[in-house]
């Protein structure tokens, strides 16, 4: 893989080259950015890059043909260094935290002459979890770096780390993708429909990785939202209980819950959607044996209770049980119960 097979992240890129083409790379760099953002992809192309033994243009780099490129490939560079990386320094995870034996292990591994005679290359996957005494350790190496040696440190949430490792590191940003950007990638990538791409670069919040393995995560979604309304008029109050139960840690994936919902109604009275593929007939027939100004209530019930949820934060559980009981006293007796989404 090269740069420019990675998208979205042009930015953080166009830096790492214009340090290699500069001849300006630093002893330490920290990449940040959310989950999913292409931090540790971009991060392993750099130290391929770093490593390359070949010289030419940025577009160029890395080569793919060299001996260091082909032993990059086959997880087997000795110059390479990274936390769960397989044929370098893999290391046993002890817990859930880095802990200060594998910072002395990598310590001296990269005090070591490189055995291509060039750099030598650590990626930290797994920053955020250095605690303690293992920081400390860090920090030494950090404030006396091996000759010819490059550190690349990963995370996403860098406020957690020690202060005196980040301004020794230089800070290469990851930013989400605009989602009409992220969604024109799955479209691409995947072959799935513009409703459905646009549904999965939401959920992701701009995140290519947490998109690319998202799309079965919102067809799920969908079908939670297809059972619920085929049986919203006669659910009984325990299984609209357990259905909110089901949902009280889940308030980032209610939006799409639901416009799914809300899906449902507008295609009982109009069927024009892609989304209308998914949905079984019996269900929209079901809403069309319905008053249609009793769908119209439900669907306005669903576009009140959105800003709702944002602007009183509510708690999740009760606003779905509050939201299920109102849509049936609407579509059993044609009114609203009164009850709030607060």
């Amino acid at each position: 893989m090269k740069f420019d097979e990675i998208a979205g992240q042009e930015g953080a890129i166009n830096t790492l080259l214009h340090n290699i083409g500069k001849n300006k790379v630093a002893s330490a760099y920290l990449f940040s950015g959310p989950h999913g953002t292409g931090k540790s992809t971009v991060a392993e192309i750099f130290a391929k890059a770093l490593l390359c033994q070949q010289s030419g243009s940025e577009s160029d780099i890395p080569c793919g043909k060299c001996k260091s490129c082909a032993m990059f490939e086959t997880n087997s560079n000795p110059d390479f260094f990274g936390l769960k990386k397989e044929g370098a320094i893999e290391y046993e995870k002890s817990g859930r935290e880095i802990i200060i034996n594998q910072m002395r292990d990598l310590t001296n591994a990269l005090s070591l002459k490189s055995y291509l005679g060039g750099r030598k290359v650590a990626v930290i996957y797994d920053t955020d979890t250095m605690k303690g005494a293992a920081s400390n350790s860090f920090l030494k190496t950090l404030e006396e770096p091996p000759e010819k040696t490059v550190i690349i440190l990963i995370s996403a949430n860098p406020q957690g780390l020690l202060p005196t490792i980040v301004s020794r590191c230089r800070v290469i940003p990851f930013v989400p993708m605009e989602p009409h950007k992220l969604a024109r990638i799955l479209i691409r990538r995947l072959g799935i429909s513009e409703d459905e791409a646009i549904r999965v670069a939401n959920l992701a919040d701009g995140c290519v990785g947490r998109a690319l393995g998202g799309v079965d995560e919102v067809r799920a979604i969908d079908d939670e939202a297809v059972s619920l309304m085929s049986r919203i008029g006669e659910l009984r109050a325990d299984e609209a209980i357990n259905f909110a139960l089901g949902w009280k840690d889940r308030r980032k994936d209610l939006p799409v819950l639901l416009a799914r919902m809300a899906e449902v109604l507008r295609l009982s009275r109009r069927r024009n959607s892609a989304f209308s593929s998914a949905i079984m007939p019996e269900v929209l027939e079901k809403f069309d044996r319905t008053p249609g100004e009793r769908v119209d209530e439900c669907f306005d019930l669903l576009m009140e209770s959105a800003p709702a949820l944002w602007s009183n934060n509510p708690n999740v559980q009760l606003f779905l049980e509050a939201l299920i009981f109102n849509m049936q006293s609407v579509l059993q007796k044609g009114k609203r119960i009164g009850t709030t989404y607060s």
